[in-house]
């Protein structure tokens, strides 16, 4: 039996992949706030994860928009 284009379009792994991506955007975009709650203390370690929960918040994003089932 043919899968018709809505089946082929919202399979399980099409499901999965836009799941895991969700959560490395909520998880980067949690890093990114941490990190800028630690800038206070002026610490290079804050600086750095800051600039890792940016970068990986903004690559998620990007990876979002362009993201397409089908």
């Amino acid at each position: 039996m043919a899968k018709s284009s809505l089946e082929k379009s919202h399979s399980k792994a099409s499901n999965f992949k836009l799941t895991l991506l969700c959560l490395l955007t909520i998880v980067f975009f949690a890093v990114l706030w941490c990190g800028l709650i630690q800038l206070k203390r002026q610490e290079t370690i804050a600086l750095v994860i800051t600039i890792v929960g940016a970068v990986g918040t903004v690559l998620c994003l990007a990876l979002l928009n362009a993201f397409s089932r089908g």
